[in-house]
């Protein structure tokens, strides 16, 4: 039976902070890009008020819903990757929005979702059979399929992620190592040599990663990202007084504001950012590991994931661990599709952490 009045307040009070610290970041980031300085921060305000009720819905639906419906829920995800195929590119040639009006709705970022309910589900049917390499076939081969449409939009790094999503809940369930990392070794160099390689943007994107010079077009983004965290120092140049949003870092409010972040509070506040962060990862695991269902289980590993490598994605491009990938900052990065869908997670996850737990556990509290 669900606990009434349970929830898990750690992981709650880390993702109110770190929103109050977005909405902190994202105006700083815009105040001074328009003649409106409360423009970019009002709209933010906006998707976060809608981003709360997809979460509160998130929070109040049982459970059972999600497992009764994960396939037809992934069906529709799929039917939204081929639709945005079909609509007319945005003017860049790319087709990764569907354009609503008064909001832009990326289907790559639903499909991560509607793919861990189809593992959670799959795997919860074929948790006897995991000891055999039939469910993994199954598996990465329907990814596959998923994966390929994400990356003709193309969204590379979206289609990657689905796969690295994939092995990590394998590695997580009962399913046997070598069945999990033999496909990996075939599709990641299949993947570099088609996806990569051929893409003139994505080799410009590593060769800025590999030499960040300012004075390329390749290296100038990379460089001025850990530029922001140099001039930051330990404690900062002082919430509003960073200069890098001024023009020198592009989308500053979206892709790099872990470098406002950084020039702005400092080694403190960076550090108070990935604590938050790391609290939330660690209790979304452990809440989820103690429930007595698989598909429950899969479910809460496979959100926490999702939020987890997001936040690794963000912070490593900004500090130039990583290439450019155009992953945005869960809870603090500028309002979309990625914010509301990472209240679900968070509206999932403090779901799940009213569900029952396992009776090991039950008997040691």
């Amino acid at each position: 039976m669900v606990r009434s009045f349970y929830v898990d307040w750690l992981i709650f009070v880390s993702f109110v902070l770190l929103v109050i610290i977005g909405i902190v970041a994202v105006y700083s980031a815009t105040y001074t890009s328009t003649t409106d300085p409360f423009y970019y921060l009002k709209r933010h305000i906006l998707a976060l008020i809608l981003a709360s009720i997809a979460g509160y819905i998130a929070f109040a639906t049982p459970i059972s819903f999600w497992k009764k419906n994960a396939y037809l829920i992934f069906l529709i995800s799929i039917i939204l990757l081929i639709v945005v195929l079909i609509l007319p590119s945005d003017g860049t040639g790319t087709k990764r929005w569907i354009n609503l009006g008064f909001f832009k709705f990326q289907p790559s970022e639903f499909v991560k979702f509607a793919t861990v309910l189809f593992l959670a589900k799959y795997l919860d049917r074929k948790e006897e059979k995991l000891n055999s390499p039939e469910p993994v076939i199954v598996i990465y081969t329907v990814v596959g399929i998923v994966g390929i449409l994400v990356a003709v939009e193309p969204h590379k790094g979206a289609a990657l992620f689905l796969f690295i999503l994939t092995g990590l809940i394998l590695f997580s369930s009962k399913a046997k190592l070598k069945y999990v990392l033999a496909p990996v070794g075939l599709i990641i160099p299949i993947f570099i040599a088609f996806f990569i390689f051929k893409s003139h943007y994505a080799v410009s994107r590593l060769k800025g990663w590999l030499n960040p010079d300012p004075s390329s077009k390749e290296g100038y983004q990379p460089f001025q990202a850990m530029l922001s965290f140099a001039k930051g120092g330990p404690f900062g140049e002082g919430i509003g007084m960073g200069t890098q949003k001024l023009k020198y870092l592009p989308e500053i409010h979206t892709d790099y504001i872990f470098s406002l972040i950084g020039e702005e509070t400092g080694l403190i506040g960076t550090s108070l950012v990935m604590i938050l962060f790391f609290i939330i990862f660690y209790r979304g695991i452990k809440t989820s590991l103690e429930k007595e269902d698989l598909f429950t289980q899969i479910l809460g590993l496979g959100v926490t994931y999702i939020l987890a490598m997001n936040s690794i994605f963000h912070i490593f491009v900004n500090l130039n661990l990583f290439p450019s990938t155009g992953f945005t900052l869960p809870f603090v990065s500028y309002g979309g599709s990625s914010l509301i869908m990472s209240f679900v997670y968070i509206g999932i996850l403090l779901r799940i952490s009213k569900e029952p737990v396992k009776v090991v556990y039950a008997k040691r509290r």
